[in-house]
């Protein structure tokens, strides 16, 4: 197994690595300090400087930057929409960022309600794209209009509909992934003997069926102790997928790995019918945790969404001029608000719906306000402020 290099060492073999790579490939490459000073942020706090960033032109290209990366002993670090908030984007590596080329839409099943795509392509433009057949990518970061879906594969993005839809783990059917040496695999859901069958042999794709399985056996009770039994447990690789279930699918496992196993190449994900009618009630709380309090209540009424903006968002909000004037559904100066969404086919029980979430918190003293808003206008307006925030 190849050991990282220092960071001396790394300086050395920067310029061969560039030479090497750029008599090689098609894509876009970048080794100039301004261009890698644009790499070197993402939405976090932390900046790193980025080896070369290279815009791969399609599947080949990858394969071969991946290729060289490797030989020179460079780190490397697929990058999705730079809109991660831990750091996730940026590091010492040669940075792919697949959002120009690599963006296709590849096949759409209408019937089956799936989509294969690329890495790069962003998650409201392939919405636009479903659009016509009234399906979307249920999966609804706040960044939704920027981030790409290889990146919410990265980090496994969850968003406003977990609570119907999940998080990406719950979305992805199928993944053809680039390992560091070169290799491509495709991981899917495999009966157990299908699994058994990729075992065999002495290739590196056997060897990480194998390994992996392993490592779940032995851990299995460790697994079902210590992971968090929560909704929407992003971080970490995803072994409770398996300890439990005979049908293992490996894509489940490189989802949310944020890039730390393979580089992604295309993927096969669920899509969903978009509702047809949505309903939202704003319930205002004077206190913090009162507002929290009320979420197990809220969530006995089936609700599609419960998001929270809070007494500060809820301040600076105010204080920006492009968001002040779409903050008239806030009424007072709550410490929180929860933004509750109900959808479905019909809008008079939708209605009934938040009007009975409405009466439950009243009797129960949770809150002092419950607007409830059907215009689908003021409901674009409350989902900036929260998109915003």
């Amino acid at each position: 197994m190849l050991k990282p290099l220092e960071a001396t060492q790394l300086d050395s073999k920067v310029k061969a690595f560039e030479i090497e790579l750029r008599k090689s490939v098609r894509g876009d490459l970048y080794t100039d300090e301004m261009s890698r000073g644009l790499y070197a942020t993402d939405a976090s706090i932390y900046q790193m400087f980025p080896v070369a960033v290279f815009l791969p032109l399609d599947e080949e290209d990858v394969k071969t930057a991946v290729k060289i990366a490797f030989e020179h002993r460079i780190p490397i670090l697929p990058r999705g929409g730079g809109t991660s908030l831990g750091g996730q984007t940026v590091g010492a590596a040669l940075v792919l960022d697949f959002s120009k080329y690599m963006n296709k839409l590849l096949e759409l099943n209408v019937d089956e309600c799936w989509v294969r795509v690329q890495p790069g392509i962003v998650r409201d433009e392939l919405n636009v794209m479903l659009a016509d057949h009234g399906l979307h990518l249920s999966i609804d970061p706040a960044t939704a209009n920027r981030a790409n879906v290889g990146g919410m594969i990265g980090n496994n993005s969850s968003g406003t509909k977990s609570i119907i839809y999940g998080k990406m783990v719950d979305q992805v059917i199928e993944a053809k992934v680039l390992l560091a040496n070169g290799e491509v695999m495709e991981y899917k859901e495999l009966s157990p003997e299908e699994y058994e069958e990729k075992k065999k042999g002495d290739t590196r794709e056997a060897l990480i069926y194998t390994e992996f399985q392993k490592i779940v056996r032995d851990n299995r009770e460790e697994i079902e102790r210590r992971y968090p039994k929560i909704l929407r447990r992003v971080q970490g690789y995803n072994l409770d997928e398996f300890h439990k279930s005979k049908r293992w699918n490996l894509a489940k496992l490189i989802t949310g790995s944020e890039g730390t196993l393979i580089t992604l190449l295309e993927a096969k994900v669920k899509v969903q019918p978009v509702p047809k009618e949505k309903i939202l009630c704003v319930a205002h709380y004077a206190d913090l945790i009162e507002s929290i309090k009320a979420v197990p209540w809220i969530v006995k009424h089936q609700p599609s969404a419960v998001e929270i903006l809070t007494g500060g968002v809820i301040k600076l909000a105010r204080d920006n001029h492009n968001l002040a004037p779409l903050c008239s559904f806030i009424e007072g100066s709550p410490a929180a608000v929860l933004i509750v969404e109900f959808f479905g086919d019909d809008k008079e029980e939708l209605l009934q719906h938040a009007k009975e979430m409405a009466k439950d918190l009243t009797g129960k003293e949770l809150g002092y306000n419950y607007p409830i808003f059907s215009d689908a206008e003021d409901q674009e307006r409350i989902w900036t402020v929260r998109k915003n925030s």
